[in-house]
């Protein structure tokens, strides 16, 4: 096979990937696959697994004249691995003997150099890399050249004498090009490099990802891929996070604020190399290198979003106190001049007019006890000195940071219990810090996780979660629709209609099925709210569930549908209505929910001698979008906590009986803990009560939209309340869910008006918007949409489906892909089943499509 002298892959393994036969099968088979399309393909990898930390041990015991037994197992472990990939078995004897003369050398003299220490500690990559060498050429039919790096690597001027953590430059290399020449596949070391005297330096701990990098740059490729364990960069640690969630996209800038932050997958020196010369790099895993990963590439993305939640532990913070720093000149230089002095770096800092404190960088040094003991007794002398360890440093990592605080503000609250040692907000606006005990940050993570990032499940960003890409080489195998099973039903509605919202009744007995599932739920009402539709109310009439009411006419319509309907299959729970509306529902004798303290206060006579919920705000929103939260002090909805207890001599005066609690945070929740959560507040506040008998623990059920969405899994709904229910077995559970119900039951057909491209934006028309369905609008939902008399067309664009509402949201759909479109062509909207023609308008005086329900 000829080589293209001019599309280099670099590709890096660490050392888990380097350690058996069958990770060095996936190696070669990436290796071939590259080739077969005709890339040069550039390996760097680590030393094998565990290598590194055993010749640091062999270091220290060399000293003590105890490294004979280690160096035989180290020797032992290689020979293991030479002999599993089938290669020469004398291949690292001259390697070995050299070593072992190195270790003999520190116990005769008793001490080590780090020149010596980088010399030893090279070893590693420098057997490793051999031994994949000869590997790769017996499985390849390509020309392998093994590459010394320390020939290609030079330690840069600033760290000439730092043995161990250098720097190196990385601009285009022609003598790097010309000695690989027309080698179409070279193998190479990270970690190592040399200085100017041709000594071997290391480039630090997690070194390898920073060479790799280095030659990608040197060798001008086309991308640079770093392989590894695992499938790619997560919004949190998934051995922390359940939910944590692959990012499928990250800009440099964030790459480089993540890895700087904690995250572990890739080391912050290796992006900025790759970002200067613009090559992309790709996190790949070789346990299952078909995924995707994450690629980190420049790409515009302005708006403010949190993409991850990532933390450094074992941090060691210093304060520095002194009143005479107020308004002195060049008292903070006189402070840091004395860190300069002991070479200790700082990362993070927090000022105020009387202290100073600061964070050690953990990343790229090691500070030892003496070291820290000696720049603790000259800080004294200047100013008062407190040292804290076992801190964690939490950070919230996302573009611009500073243009969402708004968004990000109810996370605070969980602070209350925590203690902060310093907060810091990055000048790039790309983090916000918290310090605070390791012993915490497990739980911080996890709470600042579920409010900043498991409640937007519908960015294009986020990927699948850990859990979901741990299913055996499993890809998603879409599944035939119920829609698409009905095509001709639906085509038959649309020949004498321009528009339609089309209802399969049978979906809806089938979610309200899966629910039923949940054992620990005593009562399931629907949320009338979320379609009114006389069929659809039957259906969930018929299906023996009740209505959970916000108006009282939709108290009145489920009455006058159902006159014989038990009272207590109707929830009533309005929000701010007239004191008229809660009257008449405690006539009507359904079941009543107050979601304020106000009509207590106000109209403590209305509710004497009657049975009532209280809504209690659970003061954590959740859901997609701003809008769909209905909880926290920025909400409408709900009694804070706090005030139930100035609630308790109204209700005793009054004789009012509190038969049950109620709460709820919002729409399209996927966490399936989430119910569980409420049950257990809930419980809580009800030891005030004696005789609450109910927990109504609200609604909220979200549906997978996207194929990266972690769909709600009954089962383990039913599991986590199940748990709940054993300690408080007293209580009965509610839920009032809408959407989950008739969301995917229901979707929106209309027919294509007209097509436009208009620069790169190709615009879909038809013949309805956002007076049929206003969620997109309203808040931004996301609905998948098909050119329904052309799925099986190719999909050469991504359109943006508009309806014909003069106004600039009336946007159905953005960037979704579509096949060439034609006038007249059924567009269908998908998921349009709940709070879409409930909340249609005449907006335009134009008409919203009209219902129709097929069985």
């Amino acid at each position: 096979m000829t080589t293209n002298n001019t599309a280099w892959h670099v590709i890096k393994f660490g050392g888990t990937s380097v350690s058996t036969r069958s990770n060095w099968d996936t190696i070669a088979k990436i290796v071939k696959r590259k080739r077969a399309k005709g890339f040069n393909v550039f390996v760097v990898h680590s030393a094998v697994s565990t290598v590194s930390n055993r010749l640091e041990q062999l270091i220290q015991l060399a000293i003590a004249g105890e490294h004979e037994v280690a160096f035989k197992e180290l020797v032992e472990l290689h020979q293991q691995l030479i002999e599993q990939l089938e290669v020469s078995q004398s291949l690292l004897d001259d390697e070995y003997r050299y070593l072992k003369r190195l270790l003999d050398g520190i116990n005769l003299l008793g001490e080590v150099s780090d020149r010596i220490r980088a010399l030893i500690m090279a070893q590693g990559e420098l057997w490793a890399t051999k031994i994949g060498a000869q590997y790769l050429s017996s499985q390849l039919e390509d020309k392998l050249l093994w590459v010394d790096a320390r020939e290609y690597l030079s330690a840069n001027r600033q760290s000439q004498n730092d043995y161990l953590a250098a720097g190196c430059d990385c601009d285009l290399d022609e003598s790097l090009l010309q000695h690989i020449g027309n080698n179409p596949v070279i193998i190479t070391q990270g970690f190592i490099a040399s200085n100017q005297e041709g000594d071997t330096v290391l480039l630090g701990r997690g070194g390898s990802d920073t060479s790799a990098a280095y030659f990608a740059a040197k060798t001008g490729a086309d991308r640079l891929e770093i392989w590894t364990d695992v499938p790619g960069i997560f919004t949190a640690n998934p051995n922390q996070v359940q939910n944590a969630r692959l990012l499928n996209h990250l800009n440099y800038d964030e790459a480089q604020e993540m890895a700087s932050a904690g995250a572990k997958v890739l080391h912050p020196r290796a992006i900025r190399p790759a970002q200067l010369s613009n090559i992309p790099i790709y996190i790949r895993s070789t346990i299952d290198s078909e995924l995707a990963g994450t690629q980190i590439h420049h790409f515009d993305n302005r708006w403010g979003m949190v993409k991850a939640i990532t933390a450094k532990n074992g941090i060691t913070l210093i304060s520095m106190e002194s009143q005479g720093m107020w308004q002195q000149a060049g008292f903070l230089a006189d402070m840091f001049a004395v860190f300069k002095k002991h070479q200790v770096s700082v990362d993070l800092v927090s000022t105020s007019e009387t202290n100073v404190t600061v964070s050690l960088d953990s990343l790229t040094q090691v500070v030892s006890e003496r070291r820290l003991k000696n720049l603790v007794d000259e800080l004294s002398t200047i100013c008062r000195v407190n040292v804290m360890k076992n801190c964690s440093a939490v950070s919230i990592v996302g573009q611009n940071v500073r243009a969402i605080l708004h968004k990000i503000a109810p996370a605070f609250s969980i602070f209350e219990t925590y203690k902060v040692y310093l907060l810091s907000q990055a000048a790039s606006d790309l983090n916000l810090t918290f310090v605070i005990d390791d012993e915490h940050c497990d739980k911080v993570i996890a709470a600042l996780h579920e409010l900043l990032i498991s409640n937007n499940p519908n960015s294009e960003i986020l990927g699948p979660t850990a859990k979901e890409l741990k299913k055996p080489l499993e890809r998603e195998v879409l599944s035939e629709k119920w829609w698409q099973k009905r095509r001709a039903d639906i085509e038959l509605c649309l020949e004498s209609r321009e528009n339609a919202y089309i209802y399969n009744l049978s979906a809806v007995k089938d979610n309200i099925s899966a629910l039923k599932s949940i054992s620990a739920v005593d009562q399931i009402f629907f949320a009338v709210k979320a379609n009114n539709h006389p069929q659809v109310l039957t259906t969930a009439f018929q299906q023996g569930i009740g209505f959970e009411t916000v108006s009282i006419y939709e108290v009145e319509t489920v009455l006058e549908m159902f006159p014989d309907i038990s009272k207590e299959r109707i929830f009533f729970t309005p929000n701010f209505a007239s004191r008229i509306e809660y009257e008449k529902a405690l006539d009507y004798g359904v079941m009543l929910s107050l979601d304020s303290s106000y009509p207590l206060k106000k109209w403590s006579e209305t509710f004497a001698n009657k049975s009532i919920f209280l809504r209690v705000d659970p003061n954590i929103g959740k859901g997609h979008h701003e809008n769909v939260r209905t909880a926290g002090a920025t909400s409408k909805f709900g009694i804070p906590i706090q005030e139930i207890e100035q609630l308790l001599p109204i209700i005793k005066e009054n004789n009012i009986k509190v038969v049950g609690l109620h709460a709820h945070a919002g729409s399209g929740i996927l966490t399936n803990e989430h119910w569980a959560e409420h049950a257990k507040l809930l419980a809580e506040v009800a030891s005030q009560f004696s005789e609450v008998k109910f927990l109504n623990l609200g609604g909220g059920f979200g549906i997978k939209e996207r194929a990266q969405q972690t769909e709600l899994t009954m089962e383990q709904i039913n599991q986590s309340l199940q748990a709940v229910k054993a300690q408080y077995p007293q209580y009965q559970l509610w839920i009032e869910p809408g959407r989950y119900i008739v969301a995917n039951t229901g979707v929106l057909v209309a027919k294509a008006t007209q097509v436009k491209q208009k620069q790169n934006y190709y615009y879909v028309g038809i013949n309805t918007g956002m007076n049929s369905l206003m969620r997109p609008a309203l808040y931004g939902s996301y609905h998948p949409i098909v050119n329904f008399s052309r799925l099986s067309e190719t999909k050469k664009h991504l359109a943006t489906v508009v309806g014909p509402i003069c106004e600039s949201t009336d946007k159905l759909g953005i960037e979704i892909p579509f096949p060439d479109t034609f006038e007249g062509d059924l567009i269908l909207i998908e998921n349009a089943g709940a709070y879409g023609h409930v909340m249609s308008t005449h907006y335009n005086m134009r008409a919203p499509a009209e219902e129709v329900c097929i069985p």
